[in-house]
């Protein structure tokens, strides 16, 4: 990962791309509040609107490169003789009167010793699932002897928002939502002590997501990203590179604000994605926010891939 200062002149020819930096408001959309500062900055861009789901940093970059997100982290493990594998992200929530809220991805803190402890409460409960959690670095790989059948929600739709209260697509469904029920209930029994001694919420739960089977562990392509996100943070490599992929509330760790914006940023967030060039003649700023003349996220992808 790189400091704020070496990515102060490469700005012009970076790309910049901010995860849930559109949120919903009454008016339709509107930016993060992690983004206010660079609104006079973004509001004068060209613009061109996209439709496209919701995805987190890791998510992101397994979409550019056309690949299943556990296939970023499998392939990054010295033995591999799982059936299958899955992404692991933890989450803290909170019950309020109706349902189970979740709290954003970029505000949860999350680190290699986090990610060390999860795996040293857990494996003993996985191992009767013929299941091993991994940690890799401050990411978490689920590694399963027989593979599950179900499709659960990409965690990008989870965290900031609520638990699905139903069991997901596939035969396997009630299995793994029985089996992250179980988790929720270890991690209950036994908080983290470091955690509170830092003063950090709770960890509540795994959610587990993208999964890929061993076939498609050759030939894994890679890309130079910069990023502070602690799963992504895990498979990618900073050297050398012309591309950051934040969550809203870590884009101050990647650019200072003086330092201006990259020379095109595209921000992802509420089904759409916007992306906002540099032009010779800056425009009139145009502080709202509404998707107009919106391509598909395949047309998206393809500009991305190149």
């Amino acid at each position: 990962m790189q400091c704020a200062a070496y990515w102060s002149h490469k700005l012009n020819q970076s790309l910049l791309i901010v995860t849930h930096g559109l949120i919903s408001n009454q008016d339709g959309l509107t930016l993060h509040p992690d983004l206010f500062l660079y609104q006079q900055l973004l509001a004068k861009r060209k613009r061109q609107w996209f439709q496209t789901a919701s995805c987190n940093p890791l998510a992101l970059y397994a979409n550019i490169l056309d690949v299943k997100p556990a296939l970023l982290l499998a392939s990054k493990l010295s033995k591999q003789s799982a059936k299958q594998y899955w992404i692991a992200s933890p989450y803290h929530a909170q019950l309020s009167r109706d349902a189970v809220r979740v709290m954003p991805e970029g505000m949860m803190p999350w680190c290699e010793t986090d990610a060390a402890w999860a795996c040293e409460l857990l494996n003993p409960l996985l191992a009767e699932e013929g299941m091993q959690l991994y940690a890799m670095g401050s990411a978490l790989l689920l590694a399963c002897d027989k593979p599950l059948h179900a499709e659960p929600a990409v965690f990008a739709n989870i965290a900031g928002n609520t638990l699905p209260n139903r069991h997901p697509e596939g035969i396997d469904g009630g299995h793994i939502m029985r089996l992250m029920s179980e988790v929720q209930m270890m991690f209950k029994q036994s908080p983290a002590p470091h955690r509170r001694t830092r003063d950090e919420v709770d960890v509540h739960g795994l959610w587990f997501w993208g999964a890929c089977e061993p076939c498609d562990l050759e030939n894994v392509p890679v890309k130079a990203i910069a990023t502070r996100d602690s799963f992504l943070g895990a498979v990618v490599d900073a050297k050398d590179a012309n591309i950051i992929i934040t969550e809203p509330e870590q884009l101050s760790e990647l650019v200072r604000h003086h330092a201006g914006l990259p020379k095109q940023v595209i921000l992802f967030g509420e089904g759409y994605a916007v992306s906002l060039k540099k032009i010779w003649l800056p425009k009139l700023a145009v502080n709202t926010w509404s998707p107009k003349a919106i391509k598909s996220e395949s047309d998206l992808f393809s500009i991305l891939r190149k």
